[in-house]
């Protein structure tokens, strides 16, 4: 069995770019890109000041020093980003006398998409990827205890992850509702539509024609257009700030304006735009995210209150877009009950919870199988407004 040596890495730029990309590109995500979480951490965006500590765990070929495996880790003092929304039991752990801060978070920050992963060297360690993750999450889990943190925790764990995840003891997991879309061979935007009823395939070309009728244009901008264009990522940094504004103390603003404008450094390729122009002004701009066959919609903000502009650039040219690029899924991101008519499946997907104190993973093993049924059963209650026909 190869010598492994587990070590901490404090930033991303600490870590060859090289070595960790070689890692990440089976995942064929960007969200688990060296530069995606290097722009995360240099932008400002994720440091101490704003309640993340990075903690990367790497394994380390114990000859060469070469990463084996790795994953992203914070120390956290709150749960602020993660959207898993575990307050309430942190109140409850503290008032029964047991910590659950600070904690260590395995997590894709400020993103609820099911992308973590541990990070694997395809068997070139000679060790196969369920047991190079397990070793990751016991170093993990040591670090943590000799850190005198309160527990470790797996946060939006991608499929295979979760799988893993599952079958470790001492962890608990918790399931909670998501949307996806995915391609069922439609072919084109078209041949979605006509898989709707009659009703519902109505109500989108309706939107879709008196948005166009109101003078409004969209298209999606490709990275590369857009980093050559650096007024457009001052416009979405614009826009994302005054989206933002609009929710007051409930505001999710966790980028700040350098994330956007340094993007093409850090990230040349891997995302999009989708842009609304009306007399000849961009008037709403929505980022996503682009994998190998999965978008991940992200941001949106819009300089005027258009009708229907937000469902165009966040659902309906995403989708369009897709088909035409033969990627299988859309991730449209968390919350909003409309994404149902529009298409967008529910479905639960899993946090995993491993408090030290063990009467307070007693009470997590007690009450997160039932809140996993309840999530499940609001997952199917949403999926009663499908537009699908029967």
């Amino acid at each position: 069995m190869p010598d492994l040596v587990t070590s901490v890495s404090r930033r991303m730029l600490d870590i060859p770019r090289e070595d960790w990309d070689a890692l990440a590109a089976p995942a064929e995500t960007p969200l688990l890109s060296w530069g995606f979480l290097a722009l995360l951490e240099e932008s400002g965006s994720i440091r101490p000041e704003t309640g993340w500590k990075a903690a990367h765990v790497l394994l380390r070929d114990g000859k060469t020093g070469r990463p084996a495996a790795a994953a992203p880790f914070y120390v956290r003092g709150d749960s602020w980003g993660e959207f898993v929304f575990d307050q309430g039991f942190a109140r409850a752990a503290e008032r029964a006398g047991y910590p659950w801060y600070p904690k260590l978070s395995g997590v894709v920050p400020v993103t609820p998409a099911p992308a973590w992963r541990v990070l694997t060297a395809a068997g070139g360690d000679g060790l196969d990827a369920a047991t190079q993750t397990g070793r990751l999450l016991d170093a993990a889990e040591g670090l943590a205890r000799e850190g005198g943190l309160a527990g470790v925790h797996v946060l939006w764990p991608d499929e295979p992850a979760a799988g893993l995840l599952r079958s470790r003891p001492g962890w608990t997991a918790w399931e909670h509702q998501a949307f996806l879309w995915t391609d069922e061979g439609y072919g084109d935007f078209r041949g979605w539509l006509d898989s709707f009823s009659k009703n519902m395939r109505r109500n989108v070309l309706r939107e879709r024609a008196a948005l166009a009728a109101s003078g409004v244009r969209t298209r999606i901008v490709g990275a590369r257009e857009a980093a050559a264009d650096p007024g457009i990522l001052a416009l979405m940094a614009d826009l994302y700030e005054a989206h933002n504004d609009r929710f007051g103390p409930w505001a999710a603003r966790f980028l700040t304006r350098d994330f956007f404008l340094r993007l093409p450094e850090f990230l040349p390729e891997g995302w999009i735009l989708g842009r609304a122009d009306r007399g000849g002004h961009t008037v709403g701009l929505s980022f996503l995210f682009e994998g190998r066959d999965r978008l991940y919609g992200r941001y949106y903000g819009a300089s005027e209150d258009i009708p229907f502009l937000h469902f165009e650039l966040c659902y309906y040219l995403p989708v369009e877009y897709a088909l035409s690029r033969g990627l299988r899924a859309f991730d449209p991101g968390m919350g909003g009950e409309h994404k149902a008519r529009r298409g967008f499946r529910s479905y639960t997907t899993p946090s995993f919870h491993r408090p030290f104190a063990r009467p307070v993973a007693r009470f997590l093993e007690g009450i997160l199988p039932e809140l996993g049924r309840e999530e499940a059963a609001a997952a199917a209650a949403l999926n009663l407004d499908l537009p699908y026909k029967v």
